[in-house]
């Protein structure tokens, strides 16, 4: 390993100057000194675009990009331009509303020197509410176990392993060799994850060292609470489920069928409503359909469910109706 080697940090942005200039601080303050931002900018207003400009040419570190129009809009499309644009000998993906510690960059580097054998290592991350104001995660979680396991934790856990802002990559086993799944807006933490475990097979390391902090914002939940957001939920559930079952073998399906069954009926029931689209809602369930045999009762139910979101959505007897058929389908 290079003595001081290259840090490439890569951040997707969209109409949040004012969010973001606070986690370009952070990174302008880091002790380590050998990094390079890119920051992609994924068609924010022109206002909020000059705004970002202005900042980054306080430091030459900073590399502001734009998604080309050809590419999807989205975190993901900026993601994969920008791991395109990176010369370092680590990346770093980290939202463009979390803040790193003082020592983040410095502390995952020197770390690395200990754990040469590891692909790409974690570290723990903090919440925050006002910049001023980082904490730790008193329910954070660091697990060390084989890929198989973690892929199942990411899957079928209520707490993800990790969070896309805390590991750390060796580039040349990123780099040209996966990409993040531009067709998703949501659950790319787990499906990115469970791809870098199970298809490039690598090989990582957790460390309890909290060294970055989540921006605790009610805004970063209320912006799924519309249709688009929902929808975005849905379209990207399918593309998830169809990435679980390429990487799951058929014991782990069977092993894990009620849990399956259980995200399935919350992500219809959280998200379905009268103005939905229902072509990849039709496409998640029958591929589900088709990999874990769905009884007659079981399809009846999820498309039960389907038509009380449409049309009942909220009305007497609703919330009982499908807690009713929740548990019809888990005890079958």
């Amino acid at each position: 390993m290079m003595k001081n080697p290259l840090v490439s940090i890569i951040i997707p942005t969209f109409n949040r100057y004012l969010i973001v200039r606070e986690t370009l601080r952070s990174i302008l303050n880091q002790t380590y000194l050998n990094w390079e931002c890119l920051i992609v900018d994924d068609g924010s207003s022109k206002n909020d675009f000059v705004e970002i400009l202005k900042f980054s040419k306080k430091d030459d570190r900073f590399i502001l990009l734009q998604r080309p129009n050809s590419r999807l809009k989205g975190a993901n499309a900026c993601r994969n331009y920008g791991i395109e644009h990176t010369r370092g000998d680590f990346i770093i993906f980290f939202d463009s509303d979390d803040l790193m510690g003082i020592t983040c960059l410095e502390n995952r580097v020197n770390t690395f020197k200990n754990y040469k054998e590891y692909d790409f290592l974690v570290f723990s991350m903090g919440h925050f509410i006002e910049e001023s104001n980082c904490y730790l995660d008193k329910n954070r979680k660091s697990i060390n176990l084989s890929n198989k396991k973690t892929i199942e934790e990411f899957l079928f856990s209520s707490v993800l392993p990790w969070q896309v802002s805390r590991p750390i990559f060796k580039s040349e086993l990123i780099k040209n060799k996966i990409c993040f799944n531009e067709n998703m807006h949501n659950f790319q933490d787990d499906e990115f994850n469970v791809r870098v475990l199970a298809n490039l097979k690598l090989k990582y390391k957790s460390i309890d060292i909290t060294d970055s902090y989540y921006r605790m914002e009610l805004s970063n939940i209320k912006k799924y609470d519309n249709l688009i957001g929902k929808q975005n939920i849905l379209n990207s559930y399918y593309e998830y489920t169809k990435t679980m079952f390429s990487i799951l073998d058929s014991v782990q399906i069977l092993n894990n069928r009620n849990s399956i069954l259980v995200r399935l009926f919350l992500t219809f029931r959280s998200n379905i409503s009268k103005g939905t689209k229902l072509k990849n809602v039709r496409k998640a369930l029958n591929l589900i359909n088709k990999k874990i045999k769905l009884s007659f009762k079981e399809f009846f139910y999820f498309y039960f469910l389907i038509l009380l979101n449409k049309f009942f959505h909220n009305k007497k007897g609703y919330y009982r109706t499908t807690q009713y058929i929740k548990n019809k389908i888990v005890n079958e």
